[in-house]
């Protein structure tokens, strides 16, 4: 069952029973008249047909009110009216319909009278509940247990002292049923409209992952792509050897970027910190750079060598691509924070920054300072003096992992 067929037939198993208990009304109506004694058919028929008229109204106003209370605009004046009109008809009608008033002008009814005007009254509260706040429908139950109290209380009739009871209890039963099933279709839709919140930030999300690897993968592999191919045409400029050791390099990345594409569009790419430190170190030096690498992360946990070795990548592409740097220095060690906590440091450093604007305002870095913030860590770029370029990672460690990984910290 798909989740739009699930929400709608939530949504019809919670509105009909309330449609079809309010489409009842009719029935009861007629029952309590047939069960009286002496029926005056005309009054009979006006009865059941103000019921009829009610119990339309009532559903109508009732499926407005639902629509609102999901979220729709509010029901017209009128359909609120009508009901409320048609239910003070229908109560008078049940006084009247079948003993009225008195010889001497005094007020008599009976037990099937109150009922068929409770039944009135009853329908009007659940056809408002949408509508109406619980305090109010409180209110509006036990407005109706006074007036039938007071009645109870000016007709004096004996054996007819349960009037305010009855209506209680009915009219409570009533209002608290519709209001617990309209709470209930409320927050089965609320529930499918955060599903589908949810299901547009997973596909986001997803885009978004794709646009930042894709964006890390190509942007180093271009970078090397860039150096050999400049550097094997300078070699047949000059009419030096090595330009075709150039190319099959540039073939061999070329290679390696569709392969990490695919990975990428498969969602299983993940950077190995030791290969992209030797990447770095192999691409820095193509273009001409003396590059020193101190520090081992093989024995790093997955997640933190996954999130560092996107910091070598990107900091290797954007050396190459914004310095003119004679020296770039990477240092990866494991120290205690200001609280005892171990942490592992990525240092990358380099001279001839250009700019710490240029270097410091892509979207690569932006990538990945969210990789790192959801590992609890941070990012900082920064020119220092002389024009040297740093960037620094930090991330949070469990403790067990110190000494393994200090103890593999080597020069490169």
């Amino acid at each position: 069952m798909s989740r739009s067929t699930g929400i709608e037939t939530v949504d019809l198993a919670t509105r009909w029973p309330l449609y079809l208990f309010s489409a009842s009304e009719p029935l009861v109506v007629l029952l309590l008249v047939l069960g009286q004694p002496q029926v005056e058919l005309p009054s009979a028929g006006v009865l059941l047909a103000l019921s009829v008229l009610h119990t339309v109204s009532c559903i109508v106003l009732l499926r407005a009110g639902l629509a609102h209370y999901l979220g729709g605009r509010r029901p017209a004046t009128s359909l609120i009216i009508v009901p409320v009109v048609l239910t003070l008809v229908g109560v008078l009608a049940s006084a009247a319909a079948q003993h009225g008033l008195t010889a001497d002008g005094g007020l008599r009814l009976a037990v099937p009278d109150a009922a068929a005007a409770l039944i009135f009254c009853t329908a009007l509260t659940g056809a408002l509940v949408p509508l109406l706040r619980s305090s109010w429908l409180f209110g509006l139950v036990a407005a109706g247990t006074l007036a039938a109290g007071g009645l109870e209380f000016l007709v004096g009739a004996p054996g007819r002292q349960v009037w305010a009871v009855n209506y209680f209890l009915v009219a409570g039963a009533v209002a608290g049923t519709y209001r617990f099933s309209v709470w209930f279709l409320g927050l089965a839709w609320e529930n499918d409209r955060a599903r589908d919140v949810e299901a547009r930030l997973a596909v986001a999300e997803e885009r978004l992952r794709f646009a930042r690897d894709l964006h890390d993968v190509l942007g180093r592999n271009l970078a090397l792509i860039a150096v050999n191919s400049q550097l094997a045409a300078e070699l047949v400029r000059r009419g030096q050897d090595g330009a075709v050791e150039r190319m099959l390099d540039v073939h061999r990345t070329a290679q390696d970027s569709m392969r990490e594409v695919r990975e990428v569009v498969a969602g299983s790419r993940r950077a190995d910190l030791d290969a992209e430190l030797a990447g770095a170190r192999s691409v820095l030096r193509s273009a001409g750079i003396t590059v020193r690498v101190i520090g081992d992360g093989a024995l790093l946990p997955a997640a933190a060598q996954a999130a560092l070795g996107w910091v070598v990548r990107e900091a290797t592409t954007n050396i190459i691509r914004h310095s003119d740097p004679s020296t770039v220095r990477i240092d990866l060690e494991v120290r205690p924070d200001r609280d005892g906590a171990p942490v592992v440091v990525l240092r990358i450093e380099n001279d001839g920054a250009r700019s710490a604007a240029e270097g410091g305002s892509g979207t690569g870095l932006v990538g990945l300072r969210e990789r790192l913030a959801a590992l609890g860590g941070d990012l900082d770029v920064n020119t220092e003096t002389e024009g040297r370029f740093v960037v620094g990672a930090r991330l949070p460690l469990d403790a067990g992992t110190v000494s393994t990984v200090t103890a593999e910290r080597t020069p490169g």
